[in-house]
């Protein structure tokens, strides 16, 4: 049995590093080197939004492909593909890229790598390997790539700045975590666990937690399959549709800060260390919030807790607006980690709950393509009110007032009826009714 458990764990430990590759190194270590990018090549900051639009852009609009393909080619094939691209793009960076619109393609190829190596396919292979302890594994999934953040936050930064040829040597930290993320998938990952070995781990578990389950809200995990539950009858559920508007204002919010806190910081006069520095304490952060959201969520049921991020959410974004010396510079990164980790878990939890797996992916992937449109808007529109206004503050008011719609529509619009969620199997409603009553 230990020698069953180690390799469950270590099968975790490897989609973790894939989180890494795919979504920490992305997001963070692409928003250090658009910033360095975009100041040594003089572009301008319209150029630096278009950067990270054009790769959150890709992810998204790959979702449901790279959906659809991890159910017929398997994770780990995916996350090859995923590596080989990233790869190619980190090459091109290095040595091709010299316009804002060749950037941009390899920025877009990267998110497309991005599809393929983080949120789906790693999800996805969590959700095989383990059932009861699902939630906590999609935690930490989560909260590796805050981790992977504050790490990779550093290694760009200190990669550029100690050599000689500038923003280039990021690109080369980029190629060289693609081939060990390679190798990783090769050795490490597997699609799915033997039947046996799952079952004598989901017995043990549900012996656990069956000691606990009366003292907690959060619910059961829900099956594999349903009773005919589609996705085109769960889309027809205004739940479904606030959780959506939640995630697009909050990738709103945090594509700005990825693509112009750093910009917005020195504007206010802190150095660019300092302003770098932000994104580091904003990944560890973020780790408190992926953790946290998860043990609230079990005492006050998972929309309670959701209402609760976008608050802390929203209150950080409101910080960086006006984040005029170390308080508000360090407290922004502090609240806004937080907030922006507990929003990152938090609809996948409230998915997981109120649907099955059997639609859980798609209406994953349908959920990217709603933060998609707000991370292809929100920096090419903030980069373009700048260039014309010369300040961001009104641009973070305006999201602000939009993650304020999110709470409002979170608490008006309850969970499904019991006709939505008929699908989820017998003991999976408890956490719904949990979340029903709390609303009330």
């Amino acid at each position: 049995m230990t020698t069953s458990l180690q390799s469950r764990w270590s099968v975790l430990g490897a989609l973790c590093f894939m989180m890494w590759v795919g979504l920490a190194l992305p997001i963070y270590g692409g928003s250090v080197l658009g910033t360095y990018m975009t100041s040594e090549l003089h572009w301008e900051r319209s150029a630096l939004g278009l950067l990270i639009a054009a790769n959150m852009t890709a992810d998204g609009l790959a979702a449901p492909w790279v959906a659809a393909l991890v159910t017929r080619i398997g994770v780990r094939r995916c996350l090859f593909i995923g590596c080989i691209l990233m790869g190619a793009a980190s090459v091109a960076l290095a040595t091709w890229v010299s316009a804002p619109w060749q950037a941009a393609l390899a920025f877009g190829v990267m998110g497309l790598a991005a599809a393929f190596i983080s949120v789906i396919p790693c999800q996805t292979a969590a959700a095989a390997w383990f059932g009861h302890r699902r939630p906590f594994v999609l935690s930490v999934l989560f909260a590796a790539v805050g981790l992977g953040g504050f790490v990779f936050v550093w290694v760009m930064t200190g990669a550029i700045q100690g050599s000689a040829i500038g923003y280039r040597m990021g690109c080369w930290v980029f190629f060289g975590f693609a081939v060990v993320g390679l190798l990783v998938a090769l050795f490490f990952v597997r699609d799915k666990p033997d039947a046996e070995r799952l079952e004598a781990w989901e017995n043990a578990d549900r012996e656990r937690l069956s000691k606990h389950r009366s003292k907690l809200n959060f619910p059961q995990p829900a099956g594999p399959s349903g009773t005919g539950l589609r996705v085109r009858d769960a889309l027809r559920s205004p739940a479904l549709w606030a959780i959506y508007f939640c995630m697009f204002a909050t990738t709103c919010g945090s594509a700005f800060v990825i693509a112009h806190a750093q910009a917005h910081l020195r504007d206010l006069g802190h150095s660019p260390v300092a302003a770098a520095a932000t994104i580091g304490i904003i990944s560890a952060a973020l780790v408190a919030g992926n953790l946290g959201i998860g043990s609230l969520a079990q005492r006050v049921a998972p929309r309670s807790a959701y209402f609760g991020a976008l608050v802390l959410f929203g209150l950080g974004l409101l910080t960086l607006a006006y984040a005029t010396g170390p308080v508000g510079l360090y407290g922004y990164a502090v609240i806004y980690g937080v907030g922006f980790g507990a929003v990152q878990v938090g609809p996948m939890v409230l998915l997981s709950s109120y649907w099955n797996l059997k639609v859980f992916p798609m209406l994953t992937a349908i959920g990217l393509l709603m933060q998609t449109a707000g991370a292809a808007l929100s920096p090419v529109l903030a980069g373009i009110y700048f260039d014309h206004t010369g300040h961001y503050e009104p641009v973070l008011v305006t999201i602000v007032a939009m993650v304020c719609v999110s709470m409002v529509l979170l608490r008006v619009i309850g969970p499904p009826k019991s006709k939505g969620v008929e699908a989820l199997p017998a003991g999976s409603h408890a956490g719904v009714h949990a979340d029903t009553h709390a609303a009330r």
